[in-house]
C-alpha cells in the first residue's frame, strides 16, 4: 500500500499539514507569496495590497485587518467599565444584533468560554428567538443588547427591543443603559446610538476580519469572557505570521488559494474532535466573505456524504495528516488569528479584495435602506409574489408545502420527490445545491435539526456539495467566477410574530421580503431557484424529509 507523503509546518502549538495535490498546489503558491512579500505587507497593513485599503487610507478611515488586536486592547478599560455596570444592574443575558464573520466569531468565543454567560445571536429577521426572549419577562429584565450591525434587520431588531423594554415600564435612562453599540465613527449606527444616548464604542470599518476586533470582543467581554487573556494568547502566534518560512497562516492560505486556483474551489471543513465547537461554522462564513464567493466552504457536520471529486478538497480541524488533504491544529486563540490570516492570503492569491464591502452592505456613513420611519411594507413588497399561485402544492390545507419556481425543469415536477430528483439533475456533475433557510435555526425549539437532516439527505441524493445558510446567502457576486449554485429557499408561516414599532407590518413580513429578494437576485444571475413555503413548519419539514428519503 502506497501512502502519500505529507508536509507539516509547526510553529509553537500550531500545526498545519498538507498532502497530495493540495500540498503540491500550495508549494507552487508559496514562492509567489514570498516574492510579493505578503507576510510583511500583511503585518504592516500595507494599504497597497487591496483597492479598498488604499481608498480607506486616502479617506483617513481605519479598517479591520486580519488578526488585529491593537484597537481592542486600547478599549479594554472601557469594556471593563461597561461590564461592571451591567453586572451591578443584574444584566446577565446578552443579545447580539449583527451578522457576518465578526458576529459569528463573538458567538464562537462565548460558546467556548467557561466563564461566559448566555449570548443569543440575532443575525436575521426570524421572529422565533425574539419571541422567546420577549415571552420570558424575567429573562428580558436581565437582558443587555449589543448592536454591531448597520443594516435594516439590525435596526429593526433594535427598535423591537426598545419597545419590549418599554413594556417592562423601564425609564428611558434605564433602557439606554441596556444598549451598547459598536460602530465606525460617523456611520448611521453611530449616529443613532448618539441620538438615543446608547453607549458607543468606536471601531474600525467592518470587514470579514473581526474576530479580534471590538465587533466580536465587546459582546464576548460583556457576556463574561476574559478577552484580555484571549488577546494575550492570540498575540503569541503573531510573530510567526511575519516570517516567510514556518508561517502557519501563510501555508494555510497557500493551501486554500492554491487549491482554488487549481480548480478545487469547494473546501469541506471537517471538525472531528470538536475541541472548539462552532469553529468550522465561523471559518465557513469567513472564507465565503473574504474570497467573495470564489471559494465554496462546506461544513461537514456528522459526516455529510460528499463524494470526492476534482473540485473538492478536505481541511480538518485536528484531523488525520496522513489521510486528510489538509489539517489545522492550534489552540483556540491561535485558530482565530491563523484562519483570518489564511483567508486574507487566499483572497490575495485569487485576486479578490477581502476588505471591500459585501454585496448589499451600506456604504460607509450611509443609512441602511429602510432605516427611516415609514408605514409601508419592506421593499420589495412580498405580497404579490408570496400570493402568486404555486406550481405545486402537496399536503393537507394548513400543513402543505407550496412549490414556487420560474425554472421550467423544476416546475415540471409532479411531487416533492420528483422535485428533488429534478434538483439533483439541475445541480449536475460540477455544481452545488445552496439551501437558504428563512426559518428558526434553534436545534431544540426551532427547525435547525430537521434542516440539517434534509441537507444530509439531499447531499446523498445529489452526490454533490450542499451548503446551508440561515437568513442570507453568499453567492459569487462581484467577481468573474461562473456561479454554479442551484438555490433551494425555505420559508414558512409564523405562528407567534413580533410587531415592528412604527410600521404596519410584523417581523415575519420583513423576513419573507428578504427571502423573496434573495431568490429574485439569484434568478437574475441566471441560477435555478425554487422556493418551498411551509404552511406549517413542522409538518412541512416532516414531509420534505419523507420525500427526500423516498418514503412519500
Amino acid at each position: 500500500m502506497t501512502v502519500t507523503s505529507f508536509t507539516a509546518v509547526v510553529s509553537g502549538n500550531t500545526t498545519v499539514t498538507a498532502r497530495g495535490p493540495v500540498r503540491d498546489a500550495a508549494e507552487r503558491m508559496l514562492g509567489r507569496l514570498w516574492i510579493d512579500q505578503v507576510p510583511v505587507r500583511l503585518a504592516s497593513e500595507d494599504p497597497a495590497l487591496w483597492p479598498s485599503a488604499t481608498a480607506a487610507a486616502d479617506d483617513g478611515r481605519a479598517l479591520c485587518w486580519p488578526g488585529q488586536p491593537g484597537f481592542s486592547r486600547a478599549i479594554l478599560p472601557r469594556i471593563d467599565e461597561l461590564r461592571a455596570r451591567a453586572r451591578a444592574e443584574g444584566l446577565t443575558e446578552l443579545a447580539l444584533l449583527g451578522r457576518g464573520a465578526p458576529a459569528r466569531a463573538a458567538g464562537l468565543i462565548v460558546r467556548n468560554s467557561a466563564a461566559a454567560g448566555p449570548l443569543t445571536l440575532l443575525e436575521n429577521a426570524e421572529p422565533g428567538p425574539v419571541v422567546r426572549i420577549g415571552a420570558d419577562r424575567e429573562r428580558l429584565r436581565h437582558t443587555m443588547v449589543v448592536v454591531t450591525g448597520d443594516d435594516t434587520v439590525t435596526e429593526t431588531l433594535r427598535r423591537i427591543f426598545i419597545r419590549m423594554f418599554e413594556d417592562l415600564d423601564l425609564s428611558p435612562a434605564q433602557i439606554a443603559r441596556r444598549f451598547v453599540t459598536v460602530a465606525e465613527p460617523g456611520c448611521a449606527a453611530a449616529k443613532r446610538a448618539d441620538e438615543a444616548g446608547h453607549p458607543l464604542i468606536e471601531a474600525p470599518g467592518r470587514t470579514p476580519f473581526g474576530a479580534l476586533s471590538p465587533y466580536a470582543l465587546v459582546p464576548a467581554a460583556l457576556a463574561g469572557t476574559d478577552v484580555a487573556r484571549l488577546l494575550d494568547h492570540a498575540a503569541e502566534v503573531l510573530p510567526a505570521l511575519t516570517r516567510p518560512e514556518n508561517n502557519p497562516g501563510l501555508v494555510l492560505g497557500a493551501i486554500l488559494g492554491g487549491a482554488a486556483r487549481a480548480g478545487r474551489t469547494t473546501v469541506v471543513l471537517g471538525d472531528y474532535p470538536a475541541s472548539l465547537p462552532g469553529l468550522a461554522d465561523w471559518v465557513a462564513v469567513l472564507l465565503a466573505e473574504a474570497t467573495g464567493g470564489r471559494m465554496l466552504p462546506l461544513v461537514q457536520h456528522g459526516g455529510l456524504p460528499v463524494v470526492p471529486s476534482d473540485d473538492v478538497f478536505l481541511v480538518t480541524l485536528d484531523g488525520r495528516p496522513r489521510q486528510d488533504d489538509a489539517t489545522v491544529t492550534a489552540p483556540p486563540s491561535a485558530q482565530l488569528v491563523v484562519w483570518e490570516y489564511a483567508a486574507a492570503v487566499a483572497a490575495q492569491l485569487l485576486g479578490m479584495d477581502p476588505l471591500a464591502p459585501l454585496p448589499g452592505a451600506p456604504a460607509p456613513h450611509d443609512p441602511p435602506a429602510g432605516s427611516t420611519p415609514s408605514s409601508t411594507a419592506p421593499s420589495p413588497s412580498p405580497v404579490e409574489e408570496s400570493m402568486a399561485a404555486a406550481v405545486l402544492t402537496e399536503g393537507e390545507p394548513g400543513q402543505a408545502v407550496e412549490v414556487h419556481t420560474h425554472d421550467p425543469v423544476l416546475a415540471g415536477a409532479r411531487d416533492l420527490a420528483g422535485l428533488f430528483d429534478a434538483l439533483a439533475e439541475r445541480v449536475g456533475a460540477d455544481g452545488h445545491l445552496a439551501i437558504v433557510v428563512h426559518l428558526d435555526h434553534d436545534r431544540a425549539r426551532g427547525q435547525g435539526t430537521q434542516v440539517r437532516r434534509l441537507g444530509a439527505l439531499l447531499a446523498a441524493r445529489c452526490a454533490r456539495p450542499v451548503t446551508i445558510s440561515w437568513g442570507c446567502r453568499y453567492p459569487a457576486i462581484g467577481n468573474d467566477r461562473q456561479e454554479r449554485g442551484v438555490y433551494l429557499v425555505l420559508t414558512g408561516n409564523v405562528v407567534h410574530d413580533v410587531p415592528v414599532p412604527g410600521r404596519h407590518y410584523r417581523l415575519s413580513r420583513l423576513q419573507l421580503a428578504q427571502a423573496l429578494s434573495e431568490a429574485r437576485a439569484a434568478r437574475a444571475g441566471g441560477r435555478p431557484v425554487v422556493r418551498l413555503h411551509l404552511q406549517n413548519r413542522w409538518a412541512g419539514l416532516a414531509r420534505l424529509l419523507e420525500s427526500a428519503r423516498g418514503e412519500a
